[in-house]
């Protein structure tokens, strides 16, 4: 099949671009959502002025990166029910390590831990949960079974048109990234209050 065609390094690094892009964004989403959900406001938890979280970027493609070598062998040697279990088990092992983990790092660049779930069943330090792991199991699949194959497909059909998509995302991170420093966009400041959105 063509999507199972070996990637040269500049479509792989063009499917790692769009990757972290896509996963940034949907974790944007679902934090705009779920806040919605749970305070009944649209609160955007962002530190960005464009619409993405990075830490779900890096997570996503962790996720890629480490549990697909597994799928692509239990594919061959498993039941698809078995495989799917597996690979979710897989999936919340990692995502709970990945998470732990980025909250220290979020700790020690930011002097805070921007989530908390003190108030969940079986937290650990308020610092991950398995009522939150589960969701990141659910985020894990649809990236391994949708979104990364249809990326990777596109970027085989496409590599020009790729390249200059993951060229562009990169100079719009970067911007982001640069205005944010300079403090030209402070999140907590510049919140969207006249359409009644506000950042934590």
């Amino acid at each position: 099949m063509q999507a199972n065609r070996q990637l040269s390094p500049s479509a792989v690094i063009s499917v790692a671009i769009i990757l972290f892009a896509v996963f940034s964004f949907v974790g944007w989403l679902y934090e705009t959502i779920d806040n919605l959900v749970a305070f009944g406001g649209l609160y955007l938890r962002a530190s960005f002025m464009l619409p993405w979280c990075p830490i779900y970027g890096i997570g996503g493609l962790i996720v890629v990166a480490v549990v697909e070598p597994v799928r692509e062998a239990l594919a061959t040697r498993a039941p698809k029910a078995l495989e799917l279990v597996l690979v979710a088990i897989a999936i919340y092992a990692l995502t709970a390590v990945v998470e732990l983990a980025g909250s220290y790092v979020c700790e020690l660049l930011m002097g805070y831990v921007p989530w908390d779930y003190s108030q969940a069943w079986l937290n650990v330090d308020g610092r991950i949960a398995p009522a939150y792991t589960l969701r990141f199991v659910v985020l894990g699949l649809v990236a391994l079974y949708v979104v990364f194959p249809y990326v990777r497909g596109w970027v085989i059909r496409q590599p020009k048109t790729a390249g200059v998509v993951a060229s562009a995302l990169v100079v719009l991170f970067a911007l982001d990234s640069m205005l944010q420093a300079l403090g030209v966009w402070a999140p907590a400041k510049d919140a969207l209050v006249p359409w009644g959105l506000r950042h934590w």
